[in-house]
């Protein structure tokens, strides 16, 4: 019986050869063989076959063939294949964030994927069309040489950096069983929230533009998702918050209006709903956060 609560998390080391600077396999096997751990390397997985759930941070949810999940370095996960389930299949890719050169994503052109890795804490995943390209492209890695590997990599961090559709894991969670149109709608849905988070957004507004009555779209919404319209919107908003109270000296009260809130009172409430901590006590934190397993 799989428990809720995955046990304290242990440190994992990648070993990498001497004439490469990341680290990939593909496995196949009844249950994959680790504990529930963290490493200093970023870490990009793709399952091709099997089902069952994962803890990443604070998020448990369930995987299954298809899902391509960016894990930021540092933060603790396992995934447990179910018991009925005969075989898992996966490829994976970890790299340091300086696999390329310790100035690399602090150069100005790499701002969006210096913005992948910082929104991966909790893990992302992507959108359909975007987990089918990259999934192909890791499973396609074993036949690159290191120079053509380490170049692919960043090409494909760069692509994922570029998905308007790429969600939490804790909100992606209920993306699973759409037919096409409906996929078409969430996926429109998202790159307009992920577009406006700093502008008032209206659900009636974003029904119309899916075509849908505001009560079909929000059962629509509820179904794929697992939450209401304006439970994610906040959510987002929080991590985009929790991103810049750590990225940034800006004061609260400029992180709650760039995140689309109208009143501080607002976002301190939001923040402390969401996080069990106010905006000023989540900063205080952070480097004791960082330094813990």
């Amino acid at each position: 019986m799989q428990s809720n609560n995955p046990p304290r998390a242990s440190f994992e080391k990648v070993v990498t050869s001497e004439n490469q600077s990341v680290f990939w396999k593909h496995a196949i096997r009844k249950a994959f063989r680790t504990s529930y751990h963290y490493h200093p390397e970023c870490e990009l997985i793709h399952i091709r076959q099997g089902y069952g759930r994962r803890w990443v941070g604070r998020s448990i949810t369930h995987f299954g063939p298809g899902d391509l999940v960016f894990i930021a370095p540092n933060v603790p996960h396992i995934w447990q294949v179910a018991p009925d389930c005969p075989q898992a299949e996966t490829f994976y890719i970890q790299f340091l964030p300086d696999f390329a050169g310790p100035g690399l994503f602090n150069l100005p052109e790499m701002k969006p994927v210096r913005d992948l890795i910082a929104s991966a804490r909790g893990g992302v995943t992507f959108s359909k069309p975007v987990c089918k390209e990259v999934a192909l492209r890791l499973e396609q890695i074993k036949e690159l040489n290191s120079t053509e590997c380490l170049l692919s990599l960043l090409d494909i961090l760069y692509r994922l950096s570029m998905d308007q559709g790429r969600l939490p894991l804790g909100i992606a969670m209920g993306r699973t069983g759409m037919n096409q149109r409906q996929e078409e709608r969430i996926e429109k849905v998202f790159e307009y929230i992920n577009k406006h988070l700093n502008e008032p957004i209206s659900q009636a507004e974003i029904a119309q533009r899916v075509h849908l009555s505001p009560a079909a779209f929000s059962r629509l919404f509820k179904s794929t998702t697992g939450k209401c319209f304006m439970g994610v919107v906040n959510e987002l908003r929080i991590s985009q918050a929790c991103r810049l109270l750590d990225e940034t000296n800006r004061t609260i009260s400029e992180i709650a209006f760039e995140c689309g809130y109208e009143t501080l009172s607002h976002f301190n409430s939001k923040f402390r709903k969401t996080m069990d901590m106010t905006p000023s006590e989540y900063r205080r934190n952070l480097e004791g956060v960082r330094g813990q397993p």
